[in-house]
């Protein structure tokens, strides 16, 4: 809007005299106010609480590249074209998960490299910031200084980089195996040392809240940023478990990374089945609404076909894993796909 009817002299004049009398009455500092500069808004910086309430992610692999497909079989247009779908979806951040094995270890190779920073580049240009999983498929926990280079190799070059919304150090840690939670405390602080100020985690798998005690317990004096918890358990135990589960927590924010419902079960009733998902998401969004934590994560964005997951994987000889899509194999919305676009647009 244009205002013309003020004279020149006395624009100048405003121009001139406001800012000095802010800084007269401490509501500007004085050297501001003579530079002519607008009053500053302070504001306090995102708490790691606030940072990790703000998350609505969706885990990802391209329909016909699951795990270590994904790299080997890369389609930037197949992922740049799901990342617009997860966009739509309301999200915010994508899981990406890295296995060692594949990239090369102790060092990165620059083929692997490349295509990651492909991938966080496309995850920007849709908006969307990633959340970036380490070491999977990976057990050689006594290899500390391979690890820790391999940390270096992958993640140095994006130090402040705001496209990073969290690392996690490692998909489902057991937290009976000593050696894994050994690892993870020695490795849990030198992530912070590389990715300095981005959120860093450690996920458990879908246990018993005595069992996520333990995981606690074991690292005690070294905790992650937030506490990252998977459930796959039935919808009417969530509110009970997720409440023992945040009690647990003590303080610290809990994040539900996964969670989800396969429709490739038996009885073969494809519209019952994706029905019984839709009705799933909504029990476990809700308990996590009622217990003041953020959208749990669904798992995954799209079903795989036959093929689509490497035939070493305990996952390919498991017939629920392929069904766990919000999408189905021919790129259409299931029903639970219209749950988890209201709860991330908060409706």
């Amino acid at each position: 809007m244009h205002v013309r009817n003020v004279s020149l002299a006395a624009a100048v004049l405003l121009f001139l005299v406001v800012p000095l009398i802010r800084a007269i009455d401490g509501t500007e500092p004085p050297s501001a106010a003579v530079a002519g500069r607008p009053p500053s808004v302070r504001t306090s910086p995102p708490t790691r609480i606030s940072k990790v309430a703000d998350l609505k992610e969706v885990n990802y692999y391209p329909a016909s590249a699951g795990w270590t497909f994904m790299w080997t079989r890369f389609e930037p247009t197949s992922i740049d074209r799901d990342f617009a779908r997860i966009h739509a979806l309301g999200a915010n951040t994508v899981r990406i998960i890295i296995q060692p094995g594949v990239f090369g270890f102790p060092a990165v190779r620059p083929v692997m490299a490349d295509h990651l920073s492909s991938v966080i580049g496309m995850a920007a240009k849709h908006s969307l910031r990633v959340h970036l999983t380490l070491f999977d498929w990976w057990s050689r926990y006594g290899d500390i200084r391979g690890s820790k280079a391999w940390v270096t190799s992958l993640l140095s070059r994006y130090k402040d980089d705001p496209r990073i919304a969290v690392v996690e150090l490692h998909n489902e840690i057991s937290p009976r195996d000593h050696k894994a939670m050994a690892w993870v405390r020695t490795m849990l602080p030198y992530l912070s040392t590389v990715l300095p100020g981005t959120l860093q985690t450690v996920s458990a798998p879908s246990v018993r809240p005595d069992e996520f005690a333990l995981f606690i317990r074991e690292l005690k004096h070294s905790p992650p940023d937030f506490w990252d918890y998977h459930y796959y358990g039935p919808p009417g135990a969530a509110y009970s478990v997720l409440s023992r589960i945040k009690s647990l927590a003590a303080g610290r924010a809990l994040f539900i990374g996964e969670t989800g419902y396969s429709t490739d079960r038996m009885p073969a009733d494809q519209h019952a089945q994706e029905q019984a998902q839709a009705a799933y998401y909504r029990a476990v969004f809700t308990a996590a609404a009622e217990l003041n934590l953020p959208a749990p994560a669904p798992w995954i964005l799209n079903d795989f076909p036959h093929g689509a997951i490497p035939p070493h994987s305990p996952a390919a000889h498991k017939p629920a894993q392929y069904g766990y899509g919000l999408f189905r194999v021919n790129g259409t919305p299931k029903p639970a796909a219209a749950i988890v676009s209201r709860t991330f647009s908060g409706k």
